[in-house]
């Protein structure tokens, strides 16, 4: 093993330091990356996008093999190797595309009726009559922060629940846009989070949650393109436990520019008697819905994130470990 790695490896100091180094770095290169669009016309800039997306995915090996293997396991023979590297090039554009779309979001705004269009309407129309509010689970496909400007445009009270990042600076940034849009950020780990869910769902509005990543918070395994995926178990046992209905959104950028947001029919909680197996079967039905999603649109979802890295969760004791309060979940 390389004696730095391996400092490294023992040294939580070092590793602290590294990490700080490493997120003041992208908070200024974010703000570089914010600036530039904004010099030149929104067409010109997604070209930029594309461009900077193509140096990403050849400047990162690590991450574009990632990228490719996770093709390889969602798809195996069904695509060759010249059809994975396209999509996941174009996985690497889609986010720089994204990006882009927030910093030229005040020329977007002009013409936001325009550069989007909605599928689904109705689903939501039905839903918000029950008077209970919703929980909207999607992915980091298309532009998700896009999608959820829609509904703010449209007066729907909406939070996204989200991790905190890293770097606080670069936290400001996303929380600041959001709120700019009409968006409300709830973060996972503020004590405040249940106060500001109850919020949300007793004024009729929107909970928004990502489910496609295995990150470290309360999760149950379930099958995600053939394997066994750790997947985030909130937004399930806030829909069973209050009995609230839940609403598959997604975006996905049109061929002639812009975005199309669809709305499917609504998820409706089960309400066995077992919560734990409520929340295992609705969140198996989450990820098979998402996975569907992605088959149909595989070059704008984020390959890379490692979404097999952990192996299945054996057993998981929501009442104790899952991260709202009981005052929320009862």
């Amino acid at each position: 093993m390389n004696p730095f790695r391996r400092i490294y490896r023992r040294s939580h100091r070092l590793r602290r330091f590294i990490r700080r180094r490493k997120d003041a770095a992208t908070y200024q290169l974010a703000r570089f990356a914010l600036w530039v669009p904004r010099t030149v016309s929104l067409p010109r800039a997604l070209d930029l996008a594309d461009r900077i997306g193509d140096v990403i995915y050849a400047a990162l090996p690590g991450t574009r093999r990632l990228a490719l293997e996770h093709l390889d396991i969602a798809f195996g023979a069904t695509l060759s190797e010249a059809q994975r590297e396209h999509i996941a090039r174009a996985s690497f554009r889609n986010v720089a595309r994204c990006f882009v779309e927030l910093a030229k979001f005040e020329e977007i705004r002009g013409v936001f009726d325009e550069y989007t269009s909605i599928e689904g309407w109705p689903h939501w129309e039905e839903v918000r009559a029950l008077g209970r509010g919703a929980i909207v689970i999607t992915g980091h496909i298309g532009n998700w922060e896009l999608l959820a400007a829609y509904f703010a445009r449209k007066g729907i009270p909406i939070a996204a629940i989200a991790r905190r990042i890293n770097d606080r600076r670069l936290d400001q940034l996303m929380v600041d846009f959001r709120a700019a849009n009409g968006v409300r950020t709830i973060h996972r780990e503020s004590p405040m989070a249940s106060r500001e869910i109850l919020k949300i769902l007793k004024a009729g509005g929107i909970l928004a949650l990502m489910i496609d990543q295995d990150i470290k918070t309360p999760s149950v395994s379930v099958p995600f393109f053939g394997r066994t995926a750790r997947t985030p178990a909130a937004a399930a046992a806030l829909a069973v436990r209050r009995e609230i209905p839940i609403l598959p959104c997604f975006a996905q950028r049109r061929p002639a520019g812009g975005h199309r947001f669809t709305i499917m029919p609504p998820i409706y909680p089960p309400q066995s008697g077992d919560r734990r197996r409520d929340i295992l079967e609705l969140t198996h039905r989450f990820s098979a819905v998402l996975e569907e999603r992605i088959r149909q649109n595989p070059a704008e979802w984020v390959w890379w994130h490692k979404r097999w890295r952990r192996r299945p969760v054996p057993r998981l004791d929501l009442d104790a470990e899952i991260q709202y309060s009981n005052s929320v979940l009862r």
